[in-house]
């Protein structure tokens, strides 16, 4: 894949070992640690290869998604923001969490794990 603007549809990666680090440093990382009956849910974009982080290029938006279901959405800045984000939910097993992130550039990028 080239590093041409990607600006339709939602880019899912879901081989890592297949792709290039322009992929990489735009597939949301998702890790989920259970809290009780809980889970805190973390996004990070550019935990593969790191993700500017400046002015005309950077992560706008977090989302996280159960199943079909939006459950969560963070709003960054440029520059004094990280394109990282922590949320603590109640879910069942077995429920399919997405987190879809926005690139002012390259467009949308998402990653799934089942809980």
């Amino acid at each position: 894949m080239s590093d041409a603007p990607i600006l339709s549809g939602v880019n899912l990666v879901t081989d890592l070992d297949q792709v290039t680090d322009f992929e990489r440093k735009h597939t949301p990382y998702v890790a989920i640690d259970a809290i009780g009956e809980k889970v805190r849910v973390t996004i990070e974009v550019g935990h593969y290869v790191a993700h500017p982080n400046q002015a005309d290029h950077f992560i706008d938006w977090i989302e996280l998604y159960a199943d079909d279901a939006p459950i969560a959405r963070f709003d960054l800045s440029p520059v004094a923001t990280d394109p990282a984000v922590s949320i603590v939910i109640t879910l069942d097993a077995g429920t399919v969490v997405r987190a879809v992130q926005h690139c002012n550039l390259h467009g949308l990028w998402a990653a799934e794990v089942t809980l």
